[in-house]
């Protein structure tokens, strides 16, 4: 009996077990709950976004540092640099990829992870079910086949202050999106025409309805990695650019062919 009181006094001061009565959240609770998360989730997504884009740029990043290898031991066999591709009445066509593939043996190497789907519609000469794009050649300089003409090792007397291939955007990525599979996929342009010539009258890679707005003809270098182009240069090192850098080689603030004639002169064309 003497029981049974102690345990009433207990609940009339508050001690007692949790009352069994159900208690949710009201609405403003849930407004505020929701907000929270809406709050966070837009802190945190664009997080997210830059270090998964990261992770990506360091993955293509050690893809042009085998290509970057794999171009230097082609030099070393050939004496000179590739050219863009074979002319276009060879069948099956080679491209520098395919000049490149038995020095490094893997198809996802030529494969940026970063770059849109439409980009990637190039096909290998001993494999044409494989696709690769995204990477651009610096043909006005090491190998065009237009002339054809290609760059012997001694030429390129700056390799590594050569641009060799960077991210691409290929010609008329500006304007329209779905006309990037017409030119230029597998090019990197210049900023301004050079001296030997792109081998169309628009001095880059496009010349007619290919070309795009803003940058016209050109097959425009990518900046896809949180704002910032991956270069493999000459000499086989590969590092991120912004492309106003790559494009300015003494930061005077005026366009110049500096990291891309093989010089490193930024008065030379």
């Amino acid at each position: 009996m003497q029981r049974y009181f102690n345990v009433r006094k207990m609940k009339e001061r508050g001690f007692g077990p949790p009352s069994c009565e159900a208690h949710g959240f009201t609405l403003i609770e849930l407004l505020v709950v929701v907000a929270i998360i809406a709050i966070l989730s837009a802190i945190l997504f664009p997080v997210f976004a830059k270090a998964r884009e990261k992770a990506r740029q360091t993955s293509c990043l050690s893809n042009l540092k085998q290509l970057g290898l794999g171009l230097q031991m082609y030099v070393s066999d050939y004496e000179s640099y590739p050219m863009m591709s074979s002319p276009s009445s060879f069948s099956p066509r080679q491209r520098w990829a395919d000049y490149l593939y038995p020095y490094v043996k893997n198809p996802q190497v030529f494969l940026c992870p970063s770059a849109p789907e439409n980009l990637a519609n190039k096909t290998f000469a001993h494999d044409a079910s494989i696709k690769y794009g995204g990477y651009g050649f610096n043909y006005q300089y090491l190998g065009n086949s237009r002339f054809p003409w290609t760059a012997s090792d001694a030429e390129i007397s700056a390799p590594a202050e050569t641009i060799a291939i960077t991210d691409t955007n290929g010609v008329a990525y500006d304007a329209n999106p779905s006309s990037a599979t017409l030119a230029g996929l597998y090019t990197v342009d210049p900023p301004l025409t050079s001296a030997r010539g792109s081998g169309k009258a628009s001095g880059s890679y496009g010349d007619g309805a290919e070309c795009g707005g803003a940058y016209g003809c050109r097959a425009m270098p990518a900046e896809r990695h949180n704002n910032q182009v991956n270069v493999a240069f000459a000499d086989g090192h590969a590092k991120p650019f912004k492309l106003a850098g790559l494009d300015d080689r003494n930061a005077d603030g005026t366009p110049d062919n500096g990291y891309w004639n093989g010089r490193g002169d930024p008065s030379a064309r």
